[in-house]
């Protein structure tokens, strides 16, 4: 029975609850906060799947640039969240 459980646990990869959360937030401004948290943390593979999340494309590069294009990325899109609503 144990091997079952085994078998039917998958190991999350590491990051993986905080791409959740980000995935899961509801505002830009949720989702930047997250951002902010995660910088040290963040994968290539993170900034691949919060990308396409965001509808844009982050070329492949050093991480810290496409962090920054992503983050640049998503204050653009928080800037229009804000304005819309007024």
């Amino acid at each position: 029975m144990a091997n079952e459980k085994d078998m039917t646990e998958e190991k999350k990869p590491e990051g993986f609850d905080k791409l959740m959360e980000f995935l899961d937030a509801e505002t830009y401004q949720e989702k930047m906060e997250l951002l902010d948290k995660m910088q040290l943390d963040v994968t290539d593979f993170m900034i691949d799947t919060m990308a396409v999340s965001l509808d844009v494309t982050i070329p492949d590069g050093d991480i810290s640039d496409r962090y920054r294009q992503l983050k640049s990325c998503l204050a653009a899109k928080q800037r229009y969240e804000v304005s819309r609503f007024r």
